[in-house]
C-alpha cells in the first residue's frame, strides 16, 4: 500500500545545523531517506531558533544535492515534483523575529527562498503579536501590515503559537485562508495553551484554512500513544473538518514522541490505524496529504 505524507512542520533543520548530521540521512525524527518512503511525500521544514540565513541555505543546498528532493514554493510545485517522483520539499519561518518582523524581510524570503508559511510569533511575545505561551496580547498594528504584506506575497499566516487574542484579530482582518501548523484540540488536551478550541478549529475550517495534528504528548493527552492522536483528529472530523485537518507533526522540535511512533518512519502506523477505525482511505489520504495541498494552493 502506498502512503502518501504530507507534513506542515518540522525542526529538523535546526537539529542539523546544531547537532551534526545531514538532511540526506541523520539519527532525528526526520530524514531524505525515510521521507521516500511515503508516495507522493512532502515536508515543510521550518527555520527556529535564529540563524535564518544559514538554515534555509541548508535547505536550498540539499535540495540541489540530494537525490530525490526539489525544493518547492507553491502546490502546484508540490504536485509537478512528486509527479516526477521526488519529494517535496518547503520553507517555513516559526517566529517572525527572524525576519525582524520586516514586510520587505519577508518579501524576499518569498522571492529569494520559496517561504510558503511564517508563524507570526514564537513562545514569546513580539513586535507583531501577544503569544500563546507569553503575554497573550492581539495583533498590533504593525502585525496587521505584516499580515497583510504576507498575503499579499502568497506566504501562509501561520497561528499555532499566536495567543487566542491574535488568532482572532488576524482571523477578522484575513483575505485569504490561515493556518495553525501544529495545533492540537484544547477539548481533548486543554492544560497546554496552544491547543485549539473548537471554535477556533471551525473559524480556520469555515474560511478554507485548517490545522495540522502535533504528535507532542503533552499536546495530545490521554494516553499519550497513536490512539491520542486519532482521538484528536476524530474530534476535529466532528467539527466538520473533512477538508482542514492536517498533519503537522512537529518532528525534530519535541523531545518525547507518543507511544508507537519513532519517527517519520512510523507514520504509516497512524495511517493504518485509522483505516482500522473504519474512515475511508479516501478520507486518510486527504488527512495524510491532499487537505494541505489544497489549503497552501488557497494561501498563495
Amino acid at each position: 500500500m502506498s502512503i502518501p505524507y504530507f507534513d506542515a512542520h518540522c525542526d529538523t533543520l535546526t537539529a542539523v545545523l546544531e547537532r551534526g548530521g545531514s538532511l540526506s540521512r541523520n539519527s532525528f525524527h526526520v530524514d531524505c531517506e525515510r521521507l521516500r518512503m511515503y508516495g507522493p511525500s512532502a515536508q515543510v521544514f521550518a527555520v527556529w531558533g535564529g540563524r535564518y540565513e544559514e538554515k534555509a541555505a541548508l535547505l536550498r543546498s540539499a535540495a540541489r544535492e540530494e537525490w530525490g528532493l526539489r525544493l518547492c514554493r507553491s502546490a502546484a510545485e508540490v504536485v509537478e515534483a512528486n509527479a516526477d517522483g521526488l519529494t517535496a520539499a518547503l520553507l517555513s519561518v516559526e517566529g517572525a523575529e527572524q525576519l525582524d518582523c520586516s514586510p520587505s524581510r519577508l518579501r524576499e524570503a518569498r522571492e529569494r527562498d520559496g517561504l510558503v508559511m511564517v508563524n507570526l510569533c514564537w513562545n514569546r511575545d513580539n513586535e507583531l503579536c501577544g503569544s500563546a505561551m507569553d503575554g497573550q496580547g492581539g495583533l498590533s498594528e504593525r502585525g496587521r501590515a505584516f499580515v497583510g504584506a504576507a498575503q499579499d506575497c502568497g506566504v501562509a499566516v501561520d497561528l499555532s503559537h499566536a495567543s487566542e487574542r491574535a488568532f482572532w484579530d488576524v482571523v477578522g482582518i484575513s483575505q485569504k485562508p490561515v493556518i495553525a501548523s501544529h495545533s492540537d484540540s484544547a477539548a481533548l488536551c486543554g492544560d497546554y495553551p496552544r491547543n485549539l478550541t473548537d471554535e477556533q478549529f471551525t473559524a480556520l475550517a469555515r474560511t478554507g484554512g485548517g490545522a495540522g495534528i502535533n504528535l507532542c504528548p503533552d499536546f495530545l493527552g490521554l494516553g499519550r500513544d497513536i490512539s491520542a492522536c486519532c482521538a484528536h483528529i476524530e474530534h476535529f472530523l466532528s467539527l466538520g473538518g473533512e477538508r482542514a485537518v492536517f498533519i503537522g507533526a512537529d518532528f525534530d522540535g519535541i523531545d518525547e514522541l507518543p507511544g508507537g511512533i519513532g519517527g517519520v518512519q512510523d507514520m504509516g502506523r497512524l495511517y493504518e490505524e485509522l483505516l482500522r477505525r473504519g474512515f475511508r482511505e479516501e478520507l486518510v489520504r486527504d488527512i495524510f496529504y491532499n487537505n494541505l495541498l489544497d489549503i497552501l494552493g488557497r494561501t498563495e
